[in-house]
């Protein structure tokens, strides 16, 4: 019993080790190369990882409310699949009181264009710029090749 806790042990931290050394190349309006967001300039995106889930999780129902500091979750988390987390921040002219949807693509280095997903947020009537979220997509049984791009649209 003993071999086997220490087993799960090593399981567990290998697979924590290989998620976090997988990145995503970020530059910004880059093509094919990294993530951009394509808004009008009221939301960034940043910090777009590919990691292990770690703890079951529900889906966030839609339209969530603009949550300072929160956590989105576009999908329900499954324990050991794969995830891909990013954080959002509110700039300066963001409407207040106003459902977002996000929009999220991936383009490969070939040139063609998947829909990942879209999730709706609803800002608060009083948002202030600086503010950020974090956006978490269990990636699933999807098959999904990493992509060469990915694209997040706020509208």
């Amino acid at each position: 019993m003993v071999y086997l806790l220490v087993l799960s042990l090593i399981l567990v931290g290998s697979i924590g080790a290989y998620a976090a050394s997988v990145t995503i190349n970020a530059s910004t309006n880059a093509g094919y190369q990294g993530e951009y967001v394509v808004d009008n300039g009221y939301f960034t995106a940043s910090a777009i990882t590919y990691n292990v889930v770690q703890s079951a999780q529900t889906a966030t129902s839609q339209p969530m409310t603009w949550a300072p500091l929160g956590t989105a979750y576009v999908n329900a988390q499954v324990p050991g699949d794969w995830e891909v987390l990013w954080t959002i921040t509110l700039n300066t002219g963001a409407t207040v009181s106003h459902t977002y949807t996000i929009t999220v693509t991936s383009t490969s280095a070939s040139g063609t264009t998947s829909s990942l997903y879209t999730f709706t947020f609803t800002t608060l009537a009083s948002i202030s710029a600086g503010q950020t979220m974090s956006i978490i997509w269990d990636v699933g049984a999807q098959t999904w090749t990493a992509p060469a791009a990915v694209q997040i649209t706020v509208a």
